[in-house]
């Protein structure tokens, strides 16, 4: 009866530490999230006998340090690029945001020298990482690229006094090929099952130096490092040796096995140096500030109202929206998913305002009677489908979302402002903010679609124009230009009816912020 109760409870204890794991390497690149969660999953996690209740209590910190981690590297990739996404505005944006990472990031490992190594290890990787993606490396970059891939990984796994020292050094040793060996197996499995590979595949880019005898080369690499995985086996007791022997080895089986063909791989999207012009930038630029605008506007007159200045329904699918798109999907990919991570934090304070005074708004009714679960249990039903709407939409620009939500915002913003028979809450400045937001966000999609780094403008507006509302493909489809254009015509008419309920009531409406 023992091990039958107990059972239950391990399989759930297991359960929830995956559901942490997969939580964390969310912002890993796509092309190793499996592979990382296998790693911290199922050799970590047994090898640093973390309980549950321990690792939970890491997860947060874990989740940071990954964050930031695929930050750094990405923005010293950014860097390293000849000619900025964007031209000269957006090449001064990250500086810095990168410096801020980079500070946060050594940090949190300055409490372990293993995590610095680390650290140092992953600076390295962006350096030969840029070559292999702009096809500069030559065979000493390989190995180099080779050796240093794990170690984004291995920081995770340092990261912290207590949780590094754990893994003794002859393990840590051991480990180390068989890490690289992981990597190879991954990317040659990836190779052979998809027309599509990554920039930084390791076999693809074998194959972009070595041509034919790519296979042979990278499987004599993999031989070598299997060697030293065997000899540094033999350096750690006979217990320690057969369970780490036993973790790793199904790990890297397919490195050690036949590779596909070495034919030349269509590469994804993302070429280093490449992206938008530079009036893509500056339009995202005039979106943030007009949401800025808007934002503050809200707080301050929810605090001044003692009201929340977004409709419910809105501003829980904006806080989820914001979430997703900021942490979730390309994280600090560039401006407007940066910018993303501001929303969701001006989002939440608006959230504890309707938290703190939403009740008030329903005197007498069950909305007012239950408003706080109604209003978790919005949160619990806006964010999957939120998140799976980027996901199923195939939409990782977050148009139709972003376009969808922002139309019933428009919508909802009316009847507020009708149900509430005042402008408590809002603004003159929230109502033009939000347009204007929204239009520039509009213009920097259609010139996403219009100009290029090379022509940073359209040869002309009225061409521009009939272009935009014609185009037919994402990012800029014909339901997108719906959306928004009704989201036009009703933020306008949103503006005109707050400004006359201002003067209605006595306000002067562009004094009152």
């Amino acid at each position: 009866m023992g091990t039958l109760s107990h059972q239950p409870r391990r399989s759930a204890s297991r359960t929830i530490s995956r559901l942490l794991t997969r939580a964390i390497v969310k912002v890993a690149p796509p092309e190793h999230r499996d592979l990382e969660a296998t790693l911290l999953d199922e050799l970590y996690v047994p090898l640093l006998g973390e309980p549950l209740w321990q690792r939970a209590r890491h997860a947060p910190g874990d989740l940071a340090a990954r964050y930031l981690t695929f930050a750094a590297k990405r923005g010293r990739l950014a860097a390293l690029a000849p000619d900025p996404v964007g031209g000269r505005i957006a090449a001064r944006l990250p500086e810095w945001r990168d410096a801020l990472i980079e500070k946060a990031l050594s940090r949190m490992c300055a409490a372990n020298p293993q995590a610095g190594q680390q650290l140092h290890s992953v600076h390295a990787l962006a350096q030969v990482e840029f070559s292999v993606r702009s096809g500069t490396a030559g065979g000493e970059q390989l190995g180099r690229f080779l050796a240093l891939t794990p170690s984004e990984v291995r920081l995770m796994r340092d990261r912290g006094r207590s949780r590094g020292d754990r893994i003794c050094d002859p393990t840590r040793e051991a480990l180390w090929p068989a890490e690289i060996l992981a990597y190879v197996a991954d990317d040659v499995s990836r190779f052979g099952s998809a027309t599509d590979v990554n920039h930084s595949n390791i076999y693809a880019a074998f194959i972009d130096v070595y041509g034919d005898s790519a296979p042979d080369r990278l499987h004599a690499e993999a031989a070598a490092y299997h060697r030293l995985f065997r000899k540094r086996l033999d350096d750690l007791a006979p217990e320690d040796r057969a369970r780490v022997e036993h973790l790793c080895s199904r790990l890297f089986a397919a490195a050690l096995g036949a590779y596909p063909e070495a034919t030349p791989a269509r590469r994804l999207p993302g070429e280093v140096g490449g992206g938008v012009s530079e009036s893509v930038v500056l339009f995202g630029m005039i979106c943030v500030v007009a949401w800025f605008i808007a934002y503050a506007s809200i707080v301050h007159r929810g605090f001044a109202d003692a009201t929340y200045g977004v409709p419910l329904a809105a501003l829980v699918a904006n806080l989820s929206w914001e979430f997703a798109y900021g942490f979730l999907l390309d994280p600090l990919g560039d401006h407007i998913h940066t910018s993303s991570i501001f929303g969701f934090l001006v989002d939440t304070v608006i959230a504890w305002q309707a938290w703190t005074y939403g009740r008030n708004q329903f005197p007498g009714t069950l909305l007012g009677r239950h408003f706080r679960p109604l209003f978790l249990l919005s949160l619990a039903v806006a964010f999957p489908v939120t998140y799976l709407g980027f996901l199923e939409f195939s939409d990782p620009d977050g148009e139709y979302t972003g376009f969808g939500i922002n139309l019933m915002m428009s919508i909802l913003y009316i009847v507020m402002l009708e149900r509430r028979g005042s402008p408590a809450g809002q603004s003159m400045y929230i109502a033009v903010g939000k347009w204007l937001g929204t239009f520039s966000a509009w213009v920097a999609t259609a010139l996403t679609v219009t100009t290029s780094p090379s022509q940073t403008w359209p040869a002309g507006w009225r061409q521009f124009a009939r272009d935009s509302v014609r185009h037919q493909e994402y990012p800029l489809t014909p339901l997108i230009n719906v959306m928004y254009g009704w989201t036009f015509v009703l933020d306008a008419a949103y503006t005109v009816l707050l400004y006359r309920r201002l003067r209605l009531a006595g306000i002067s409406p562009w004094r009152r912020f």
